[in-house]
């Protein structure tokens, strides 16, 4: 027996089976009525319960035993007897015609979870609430009381289920506000499947599918919603209070409660930053205001706001503590940083001031800055940017359109950025200019955005970028003026005045410096011409150190205006760069010179040791000198590059004192160095076994940088990919540099970083690596080139231009392989990789007798090869074919032992093996098999974060789920591959919306089913498939009109 009568060493847990607990030794409670006992008792916390109550509760009406009150005594003597060996006294007594539990101090979970849901309410911020609310959701171990009889266990399940589901809907609400669950649709809509009569699951499913940029599918939910639920339901607050409350404008939006959250919204506002711009934003038909004005966070005021376009539903949740606004979009702020010293130009201060000011009027505000280069437009207008920067509180961005280089940039590089900095998701960016441009220009209406485009070289690069709304503004610089820029204001930059140049010259170089000598001063600035980038260079150099003196400088401009015999101004600026090139070391000056060689807009400083040929801490040493003689400039840490004047001043020095040797070498280094960091970035991204890193056997002479971890190399790859492209243009230029290399860089820059928008370039470069291989009849770069370019337009659904391309590939490794030239190089896994290629691109059209053929072919040259991951890859696109031609027993032993094959080269590997086998599986009437294999991949894919196969298992397991009658499993499914899915492929896209909308329709969700299905129709129209896309309408004739 106990000696310590400690009921506070009592531990209870209802939520789940029951269960008891002394200190960490689990109490035997006994048979299931001894059970029921104790829960009635515990549920009482504390107070007496007759004798009466006890027994219906155990037993109910007409169950009692003949004597239930000597029945009761048993249970009590026996649940006392399990108390006994911790206790010296009972915890249950008898109070008058009934027992108690009496345990103070005792831990009850239901108690617990009640006190930290209260906890939540006080919360100082929606992520510290949802926190807690996650926290209790620990709490809960299974169905509460599972196992126990009797009415008064039925009645406390249901209790607690119902609390439960309430703050569940809580901590879903907060999701959908914070917005930072993509997975969100998913769970909302399987709630809502499992709880049709929740009107606020409905409204955090509408909020999640809008947010997510599927605005036709939540406006769709709200009409399905309607046939099944009142309009006060629709239209009212929530039965529940929420948490955290607030004061102020605010007050509407206190976390927790979303149908009273955010009542302010923009009116007359019908694009916000990240709406998905393409199907999903096409508004269902059927699509009815409601009558009568509802609680804003209602379904019925959930609907009002999205089709009025209120910004506040994707905007972020103020997350501090004490008052909370409505919450807001977080706007970009791209300006560059000003500069300390600007000095004078008050009066084109002034009139672009009066300019902006003026925005908001009947037409965009655009002014053009036009200037010689080194004039100062752009810290002109990067200072009048900031000023007025508060008059535009959507945002200030800003991009160098790089006129001045020898390939200015691309409007449709520029947009995209602008458009992921505007919230539009980067796997929502349309895939043409005039898309791109469009969409830029919704996403603007009703917003004041300031955009700064500086160095542009023609309206035409101009004039997509610019906003339709008339709340903007445009500021321009260029080096040319742009009179075909319509309704501009134009503003000539001259030099700085005489006294502006001596202030900026003195600011610089330090007043202490001047003082003696103002005379100098003077006809420094004029040797100048006045211009600020000269200016400051020579003021720089008189700053970095006593040697040099004004009266030097002087004397030295003197020389170098004399040489260069012109007087007008890039002359004055040259012969500012030459007097400061000239006192440069030889190891600085060879820096300067070789840095220029790649056209990028900056350099790291890992590649740029590579390039110069010198160790990083060397190379740093050099570059830093640079910096501080202003002759380069560092945008970020360990990052150089060139105002574009120094550059072009660079490139002469180099063309002039370095011969073609030296630069091919230089570029070589360079090429070669991004190339082996490339491969390791390869494989710490994909896991690829170094053996399979080069598809040609391309040697490389240095290590590399290496590569930790995948984000590492996702970032790196990321970065670099300018210089990259650079690289790449140097090899197709100077016929000394090894394309082979340039190819392989070029692959390993899709394969790393798999992004749509990137994928228009990266097929640019291949082509111009095969034009260039071609003229040099180097068949083994082309074919690589040519694979790589295929692969890239099958990313784009540019089916038949990637079947050409491959076909290029598959027969140049073909001649390769006949020639008898062992210098005409191996290309065999770039021919077994083109094959599985052409296998796909087949399938995806219907033709699966000549996909199983060239995916078998694949197969047999991987086994040669002996890469068992690639040779299980191959096996298993054979089997998926086969198994449609008819040929199940031999597609099933392929995907068995592709996956076999698979299973030990990695765990990406081994989760696509399974996703093959599932595939086949199904096929050969294995449905329960094959899911078994989707779903394993699924979750190994999840937890690798390999968000296209996630969507295809997930696209699998929910066909499966249809495929056997099970609607609501397959709605579920889908939903969780459609987020993976729109970030990399428009086919799964495709496919998992019909798959979803069939389902809908078999659980009678009639209107978005159609949007749906809609939004799948149109995306296999774009994808030129014609069988799915008649498929899906055929579907479509079924419903009912809208």
């Amino acid at each position: 027996m106990g000696d310590t009568g400690d009921t506070g060493k009592l531990r209870f847990a209802l939520l789940g089976p029951l269960r008891a607990w002394y200190g960490d030794e689990e109490i035997d409670l006994g048979r299931p009525q001894q059970r029921a006992l104790l829960a009635v008792l515990l549920d009482a916390s504390g107070r007496a319960v007759a004798h009466g109550v006890l027994a219906e509760g155990i037993w109910g009406e007409g169950a009692a035993p003949t004597d239930p009150r000597k029945a009761l005594q048993l249970l009590v003597y026996r649940l006392r007897s399990a108390f006994r060996p911790h206790l010296a006294e009972s915890p249950i007594v008898r109070v008058g015609d009934g027992y108690a539990l009496r345990a103070p101090g005792a831990w009850v979970d239901t108690a617990e979870w009640r006190r930290r849901v209260a906890e939540a309410h006080g919360g100082a911020s929606p992520s510290a609430v949802r926190d807690v609310l996650r926290d209790a959701r620990r709490l809960w171990a299974g169905e509460p009381l599972a196992g126990l009889p009797g009415p008064h266990a039925e009645a406390v399940r249901a209790r607690l289920a119902e609390e439960r589901l309430t703050v569940l809907e809580q901590r879903l609400e907060l999701d959908a506000e914070l917005g930072d669950r993509p997975d969100l649709t998913a769970e909302a809509a399987a709630l809502c499947l499992e709880h049709p009569h929740r009107p606020r699951l409905v409204a955090v499913h509408m909020r999640a599918l809008h947010r997510a940029g599927r605005t036709a599918e939540a406006l769709a939910v709200y009409e399905d919603a309607r046939a099944s639920l009142p309009a006060e339901a629709l239209s009212g607050p929530p039965a529940t209070k929420g948490y955290g409350a607030t004061k102020g404008p605010g007050a509407a939006c206190a976390p927790g409660t979303a149908y009273t959250s955010c009542t302010a919204y923009a009116p007359g506002i019908t694009n916000t930053p990240g709406t998905r711009h393409g199907p999903a934003t096409r508004l269902a038909p059927a699509t009815r205001l409601a009558p009568t004005t509802p609680a804003p966070g209602s379904p019925a005021g959930l609907q009002l706001r999205i089709l009025r376009g209120d910004p506040t539903l994707l905007g972020d949740v103020a997350d501090g503590p004490g008052e909370q606004d409505v919450p807001v979009w977080c706007a970009p702020e791209q300006l560059p940083a000003g500069i300390v010293d600007f000095t004078g130009r008050e009066g084109a201060v002034d009139a672009l001031a009066e300019r902006l000011a003026g925005a908001g009027g009947r037409a965009v505000v655009v002014s053009a800055l036009d200037g010689m280069g080194g004039v100062g437009k752009t810290t002109l207008a990067v200072h009048a940017a900031r000023r007025a920067a508060g008059r535009f509180p959507d945002g200030q961005l800003f991009a160098d359109l790089r006129g001045a280089d020898r390939t200015p940039r691309e409007p449709a590089a520029v947009l995209a950025e602008f458009l992921r900095a505007l919230g539009v998701a980067a796997e929502d960016v349309p895939p043409g200019t005039a898309e791109r441009s469009a969409c830029y220009r919704s996403v603007l209406t009703g917003r004041r955005v300031l955009v700064v485009l500086d160095n542009a070289a023609e309206p035409e690069q101009v004039e997509p970028l610019l906003p339709g709304s008339a709340d903007c503004a445009v500021l321009v610089t260029s080096r040319t003026r742009l009179p075909g820029l319509a309704g501009a204001h134009h503003l000539r930059v001259d030099p700085l005045p005489a006294d502006e140049a001596v202030e900026l010259f003195t600011r610089i170089a330090g007043p202490d410096r001047v003082a003696a000598e103002p005379g100098l001063v003077e006809e420094i600035v004029a040797a100048c011409g006045r211009l600020p980038l000269a200016v400051r260079i020579a003021a720089s150099r008189v700053a970095a150190g006593p040697g040099t003196g004004l009266a030097a400088l002087a004397e030295g401009l003197r020389d170098e205006r004399r040489l260069a015999a012109l007087d007008d101004g890039e002359r004055a600026v040259e012969a500012t760069f030459a007097l400061s090139y000239h006192r440069l070391t030889p190891e600085a000056a060879r820096a300067f010179r070789f840095l220029s060689l790649p056209d990028a807009p900056d350099i790291a400083l890992p590649c740029a040791a590579a390039l110069l040929d010198r160790s990083e801490a060397e190379a740093d040493e050099l570059l830093e000198g640079l910096v501080d003689l202003n002759l380069l400039h560092s945008p970020g840490f360990g990052r150089y590059g060139y105002h574009d004047l120094v550059r072009a001043y660079a490139r002469d020095r180099l063309a002039e004192e370095e011969s073609g040797t030296e630069r091919s070498a230089a570029a070589a280094r360079l090429l070669d160095f991004c190339l082996a960091t490339a491969r390791h970035a390869d494989t710490a991204a994909r896991s690829v076994d170094p053996a399979e890193r080069s598809l040609l056997d391309t040697p490389v002479t240095r290590a590399g940088r290496p590569l930790a971890t995948g984000a590492d190399a996702v970032r790196w790859m990321r970065d670099q990919a300018p210089v990259h492209a650079a690289a790449v243009a140097l090899a197709c230029e100077d016929p000394a540099l090894p394309l082979a290399q340039a190819a392989e860089l070029v692959d390993k820059m899709g394969s790393v970083v798999f992004e749509r928008d990137r994928t228009t370039v990266i097929a640019g470069l291949a082509e111009r690596i095969a034009g260039a291989a071609a003229a040099r009849a180097d068949r083994a770069p082309q074919a690589l080139a040519r694979y790589v370019r295929g692969t890239m337009l099958w990313h784009l659904n540019r089916y038949e231009e990637s079947r050409t391309e491959i076909t290029r590939a598959v027969a140049l490794c073909e001649a390769l392989a006949e020639d008898p030239d062992p210098a005409a190089g191996p290309a065999t896994r770039v021919w077994a990789k083109a094959l599985l290629t052409l296998a796909g691109n087949a399938r995806v059209h219907g033709r699966h007798a000549e996909a199983a053929e060239h995916a078998g072919r694949a197969a047999e040259v991987f086994r040669e090869l002996g890469v068992d991951r690639a040779e299980g890859s191959a096996l298993g696109e054979f089997a998926f074919n086969a198994a449609h031609t008819g040929r199940l027993a031999e597609a099933r032993r392929a995907a068995e032992r592709g996956a076999r094959l698979m299973s030990g080269t990695g765990p990406v590997s081994a989760a696509t093996g399974r996703y093959y086998l599932a595939r086949v599986l199904r096929l050969c009437g294995d449905p329960e098999g094959a899911l078994a294999q989707a779903t394993g991949a699924r979750e190994e894919f999840t937890r690798l974060q390999v968000a296209v196969f996630e969507a295809a298992a997930g696209d699998l397991a929910a066909r499966i789920h249809a495929e056997c009658g099970r609607a609501t499993l397959a709605a579920e499914a889908a939903e969780a591959a459609l987020p993976p899915a729109r970030k990399t492929s428009v086919a799964l896209e495709a496919a998992l919306l019909h798959t979803l909308g069939s389902a809908l329709v078999s659980l009678g969700r009639p209107r978005r089913a159609r949007a749906c299905l809609q939004d799948a129709a149109e995306l296999y129209a774009r994808l030129g498939i014609a069988d799915e896309e008649e498929a899906v309408r055929a579907l479509l004739d079924t419903l009912p009109a809208p």
